[in-house]
């Protein structure tokens, strides 16, 4: 049967690969909510081409919200921002796709179980889960989607892998685990979940690969040829103290790599095998086929 997907924040990273997978999929038709439909004609351009209807509206924006939502079966959020947006705009959205029949709906989460995190520890999983919460008590159905990192901020150049130094930092030993999936295999897995009646809602998790720092280190070390180090840079007390001294946004990200140390967040019950067809790529193919792009 088909049905009706409504995708906000598809001009970024995830929600636009997320919109390319649903686009092509016969059983959904798809609508973009946009602040500016005539923006990022890159980004909007192609999906029109191949069927999407392209709506302007906002989240602050509670008539474009009940226009967008109109004949709506699920809404696909993918926004990123502030509490204005992830708590405020996210809640307005559900309330105002319940009134109108919306089924369910994929809040913005993507992330580790943020569930498990320690209230004001970590503000983005903080907003998230108040939204979450909020969102519950519309009745709205939610499906919170958890991937763990996106492989591509294991990258170098993207915090811990630093390949002119040659070395890996990391807090801890470096030898924990952490669940990691690429933003394509996530918007692939978004779009089939986005579809499937079956689902039962809440946590649906996967993740492509569970791998450590030094792991991380060492086969990109083996991809690229070049020698990397791994580097402790303190307990996670010395990660707690850091914290407790930087900024709002060196907090955030302070507190990604406090669950990453710690495993407190760590994913479970992994529904990786949902759907057979799609087989989710691990952390060594993924850097080999980067480094055949680059």
């Amino acid at each position: 049967m088909t049905q009706t997907v409504l995708i906000v924040g598809a001009t970024g990273m995830l929600g636009r690969r997320i919109a390319h997978h649903l686009v092509r999929s016969p059983q959904a038709r798809v609508r973009l909510l946009v602040r500016d439909p005539h923006g990022k004609k890159e980004v909007l351009d192609p999906l029109a081409a191949k069927g999407a209807e392209v709506v302007a509206g906002d989240l602050s924006d509670a008539a474009s919200l009940d226009r967008a939502t109109r004949g709506v079966d699920v809404i696909v959020s993918a926004v990123q921002g502030g509490p204005e947006v992830i708590v405020e705009g996210q809640v307005r959205l559900a309330e105002i796709g319940k009134r109108n029949a919306v089924r369910r709906i994929l809040p913005s989460d993507y992330a580790l179980d943020l569930f498990k995190a320690t209230p004001g520890e970590h503000t983005m999983f903080d907003m998230r889960a108040q939204a979450d919460a909020r969102i519950a008590e519309t009745g709205l159905e939610q499906v919170n989607v958890l991937q763990g990192g996106f492989m591509e901020l294991f990258m170098p150049g993207k915090g811990a892998i630093d390949l002119e130094a040659g070395t890996v930092s990391f807090f801890g030993d470096g030898h924990r685990p952490v669940e990691v999936t690429s933003v394509e295999d996530t918007a692939r897995m978004v779009a089939r979940a986005a579809l499937d009646r079956a689902l039962a809602a809440g946590k649906f998790a996967f993740a492509g690969d569970r791998v450590s720092f030094r792991q991380a280190g060492e086969i990109v070390a083996r991809q690229s040829g070049r020698p990397i180090r791994p580097v402790s840079l303190g307990s996670e007390a010395d990660l707690r103290a850091l914290m407790a001294q930087a900024d709002p946004h060196q907090q955030v990200m302070l507190a990604y790599l406090l669950y990453m140390t710690n495993g407190q967040t760590a994913l479970t019950g992994l529904q990786n095998d949902r759907y057979g067809d799609l087989k989710l790529q691990g952390f060594a193919d993924f850097v080999a086929r980067q480094g055949e792009r680059s």
